[in-house]
């Protein structure tokens, strides 16, 4: 979900899915060819990095006091040799950690990024930009029905301003009229229908390791009714091994 751009080797900046959603959304960049956008436009820079001999829960630190979910690794020489993701950090957090949390101990339970079936897609981003996740969950009644990842948003053909609704004859008791019929996508249209979910009590191993074999960011996490009581992502597992426990 993320790009580092290199020059001489060396890390000069990222792009994440993020920053693409966020720069496509401008009215700008809505007029202009995919191919005549240049990395440099969208990347953010100057970025942080982390020496390859720090260890993980100092990386886990610094992902969290930077709010990044990943670091490019360098080199003593300051050369890229790899990198290192939220994603990473949870595939440690399943194969060392099991019976210390439960799910509801280390998930998000409040201002949970949520919407209704109904909802535009520029009400999606919006939440996106101002909840700090790459996820928002679809509720109906109370209980999860959808989720939508921002690599679904990349993938949505957002409407030129002049093109943004169509005009259709309407006709009523003997009269003709025009209605407006509107292109904008809703969050029904763009959503994933019955996303995986786990129960608040499990073991936050088990989340760890769903989101690992299901190759997912985050998930709703459910009572027994099956209502929804919060969300645990990939970035909830960083900030549990940044405290050192």
């Amino acid at each position: 979900s993320r790009l580092v751009i290199i020059e001489r080797n060396h890390p000069i900046g990222m792009i994440t899915r993020k920053d693409i959603i966020r720069k496509l959304r401008s009215y700008d960049f809505q007029q202009r060819d995919f191919d005549s956008i240049l990395v440099s436009e969208i990347m953010r820079s100057p970025i942080i990095s982390i020496n390859e001999n720090v260890s993980i829960i100092e990386a886990a630190k610094e992902m969290v006091n930077e709010n990044i979910r990943g670091l490019p690794v360098v080199n003593n020489k300051g050369e890229l040799v790899g990198i290192i993701t939220k994603t990473d950090i949870t595939r440690y957090f399943a194969e060392n950690i099991k019976s210390k949390y439960i799910v509801k101990s280390i998930c998000q339970t409040n201002n949970i990024p949520i919407v209704n079936r109904h909802h535009s897609v520029y009400r999606v981003i919006d939440i996106l930009e101002k909840s700090n996740n790459d996820r928002v969950i679809v509720i109906d009644g109370g209980k999860p029905i959808g989720i939508i990842t921002e690599t679904d948003l990349s993938f949505v053909t957002f409407p030129k301003k002049v093109e943004s609704f169509i005009k259709r004859i309407k006709k009523e008791y003997g009269e003709i009229s025009y209605e407006r019929i509107y292109l904008i996508p809703i969050a029904e249209d763009i959503m994933t229908s019955d996303p995986i979910t786990i129960k608040e009590d499990e073991d936050a191993n088990l989340a760890a390791k769903m989101l690992i074999e299901y190759n997912i960011g985050g998930m709703p996490v459910v009572n027994n009714d099956n209502k929804l009581t919060g969300l645990i992502t990939k970035f909830d597992f960083v900030k549990v091994l940044a405290k050192g426990e």
